[in-house]
């Protein structure tokens, strides 16, 4: 049994030594404490339809991707949690939206509503939510409850336009909030790339929203970079650090060709990009990109390509990469040891993952083999290692031929 708090152990205690002195013992035994509910999100080949996977307690050793509580669904392209529901960016059938899933009691999944043409989306707290739906508008954001997945209204951000730009949007690949201010990423692109790495500008832009009243309040502009995030996917490419600042990923993909791949900021109280620190993978290794990390107690975890990335991606889904900390005081740069290359985490929204107070890694490791015009890879290992120092150390196994998408513990919201 696996005793999950101090409170429990008392319990525990108590009603052994009752059953052990008292003679009126009627044989009742504790209630099993309830196991904590995590979800594995996988695909049945490296780019495919796959599992929605609810699983009772952490996994350990080899586990199987599916179960008869999975449900299969056609996109499965990673994954976002709020407390105890978790999003898809398409529903079962693989129709474009915002898909809100909570677990049963008998740990089965449950439908919780699906809000049709969303993309990129955030979820605030239980009221509120913002999403992009770009046939309502490209410079438009729209608003809604998360609790009843119904849409609430919108908020025209048209102030952000500039002349002379064929393609504009808000939210297309980020949509973060800090303490109260909603940053939303502004895209200035081609008519023929969409907003998908084709930035027009050398900068970064951010519209500043007061999210109590939904009002606009400034943009922000960061010189030098192009493109937070990458819209596509469950990976959302910002974090919360422990330090209470915002970190936004600047992938390098796109028309930036894995140049300059960079993590910015802004601090715990401010509104503005800290213009006072960046962190980059060009001085570190040529050809990089960066789609995860964290920041925990002073260490910023990234992962980095072994060998530079080419600009044609033709080596951006091999088992390249690897996972390295950062010390934000000293500077130093350390590999994590113990574990073997591994993919991209493009679309695991959980590749760097804080469980618990613990670090977890995503690895899939795999063998590309090449017989006359077939290419097939195998599958060598796909599961998560838990950091401790600076080396990690297998947790578990998926025994699959396809890949995890993403691994994340439900809570109470």
């Amino acid at each position: 049994m696996k005793i999950q708090s101090l409170k429990f152990l008392f319990l525990l205690f108590a009603a052994s030594a009752f059953v052990s002195c008292s003679s009126d013992d009627n044989g009742e035994t504790p209630t099993p404490v309830e196991k904590d509910k995590f979800v594995l999100m996988t695909t049945t080949s490296r780019f495919d339809a796959g599992f929605i996977t609810p699983i009772d307690g952490f996994p350990s050793g080899s586990i199987q991707n599916n179960n008869t509580k999975s449900l299969q669904v056609a996109n499965a392209f990673g994954f976002r949690t709020f407390g105890k529901w978790f999003f898809n960016r398409a529903n079962a059938a693989g129709d474009q939206g915002l898909q809100k899933y909570t677990i049963n009691a008998d740990g089965s999944l449950k439908d919780e509503g699906f809000i049709a043409g969303s993309s990129q989306y955030l979820v605030v707290n239980e009221t509120t939510g913002y999403y992009l739906d770009v046939t309502r508008g490209t410079l438009k954001l729209q608003k809604f409850n998360p609790t009843t997945m119904l849409r609430t209204g919108e908020i025209d951000l048209a102030v952000v336009k500039k002349d002379g730009v064929q393609y504009q949007s808000v939210g297309q690949h980020t949509i973060a909030a800090k303490e109260g201010k909603l940053y939303v990423g502004i895209t200035y692109g081609t008519t023929a790339g969409g907003g998908y790495g084709d930035d027009v500008f050398n900068a970064i832009e951010f519209a500043v929203l007061d999210i109590a009243t939904d009002k606009y309040e400034k943009t922000i502009k960061y010189d030098g970079l192009k493109s937070i995030g990458w819209g596509s996917s469950g990976n959302k490419m910002w974090s919360i650090g422990d330090d209470g600042a915002l970190y936004l990923y600047s992938t390098g993909l796109g028309n930036s060709q894995f140049a300059n791949p960079s993590i910015i900021r802004i601090k715990k109280g401010e509104t503005d990009f800290d213009k006072t620190w960046v962190f980059s993978t060009k001085d570190l290794r040529a050809g990089n990109s960066i789609a995860t990390a964290l920041v925990k107690g002073g260490k910023l975890y990234f992962e980095m390509a072994s060998v530079p990335l080419k600009v044609d991606y033709s080596n951006l889904t091999a088992s390249i990469f690897e996972y390295y900390t950062y010390n934000m005081t000293t500077k130093q740069v350390t590999k994590i040891e113990g574990m073997p290359l591994h993919d991209y985490a493009y679309a695991n929204e959980q590749a760097i993952t804080e469980i618990d107070g613990k670090v977890y890694l995503w690895v899939r490791n795999g063998t590309v083999i090449t017989t006359g015009t077939t290419t097939k890879t195998t599958v060598n290992e796909d599961g998560y290692y838990v950091v401790d120092g600076n080396k990690a150390t297998s947790v578990f196994k998926v025994a699959h031929d396809g890949s995890i998408q993403g691994f994340a513990k439900l809570s109470e919201n």
